[in-house]
């Protein structure tokens, strides 16, 4: 990322390594963050504050994808004392004041003319 006159550019992509099987993905879903999605979102949300992710769900007519971010504080706090960690998909408590774990990001912006390096991980 970098910063010019108040705005962050996104200047990468990462692509997580990832596994999946037919109980361990959800791309014939709605466009949803997971468990693993959160846990994975939280770790990068740690180390640099503006991250977010971006979500595919290729069959998902109303929105093939999601921009999104775990919700500060409740949401990184919840995921910070989870035990389950992000290993399996499981169900989280609700937040301190029952709000969402997780927010669709408003303020993000696509620019097709903008160039940025990809980083496949898997």
């Amino acid at each position: 990322m970098k910063q010019e006159k108040g705005t962050f550019y996104v200047t990468t992509l990462i692509i997580p390594k990832q596994e999946s099987t037919s109980n361990s993905t959800h791309p014939s879903q709605s466009c949803f963050m997971s468990s693993i999605d959160l846990h994975t979102q939280y770790s990068y949300q740690v180390m640099v504050p503006e991250a977010f992710a971006i979500v595919v769900a290729p069959t998902d007519n109303s929105r093939g994808y999601g921009i999104f971010r775990v919700s500060e504080p409740n949401g990184m706090s919840l995921l910070k004392e989870c035990q389950e960690k992000g290993s399996q998909f499981h169900s989280h408590d609700e937040t301190v004041d029952g709000g969402p774990i997780y927010e669709r990001c408003t303020h993000v912006y696509k620019n097709s003319n903008l160039r940025f390096e990809i980083f496949d991980l898997r």
